[in-house]
């Protein structure tokens, strides 16, 4: 019994496994007001709920971009995290945000069009659904083209 209980967990431990990649930490703009910095990338192929968990499609995997967004300005505005595509450079395929998490030991939900309150900074972690050969190398934020740069 204790055998396939340390197997299931070694199972599980191994399939929940995530490849985190250091960034270059720049600030970007969302816009005029809003600027934003890409805090690290990583890349798995679950996502843990209370009450489950989900996976990509086949040869898929998905890709966490972790952000820091920062208002500028001493009023509320809007964010719309549809505004962020991650680009494949290979087929030139523009991928959603699936959807946006609070980042923490638990993954809590955030919504995709949310708002950031006045000279507040907000963190997210924006799920998204990426080819399994490719690596995350360009975001496309408000029609503006984004570079992640890794640390070696």
């Amino acid at each position: 019994m204790k055998k396939i209980l340390l197997v299931s967990l070694i199972g599980i431990l191994a399939t929940s496994c995530y490849t985190v990649y250091q960034v270059i930490p720049r600030t970007y703009n969302y816009s005029e007001s809003i600027s934003f910095t890409i805090d690290k990338i990583e890349e798995g192929k679950s996502v843990a709920t209370g009450n489950g968990s989900y996976h990509p499609s086949r040869g898929n995997k998905f890709v966490f971009v972790y952000l820091t967004l920062k208002n500028n300005l001493d009023k509320t505005q809007e964010l719309d995290f549809d505004n962020f595509l991650l680009l494949n450079p290979t087929t030139k395929t523009k991928h959603k945000a699936e959807w946006s998490m609070v980042p923490g030991p638990i993954n809590m939900w955030g919504k995709i069009d949310s708002y950031i309150r006045k000279g507040d900074e907000k963190s997210r972690k924006l799920v998204f659904i990426f080819p399994d050969e490719e690596k995350a190398k360009m975001l496309l934020v408000n029609d503006q083209i984004v570079e992640i740069e890794y640390t070696k």
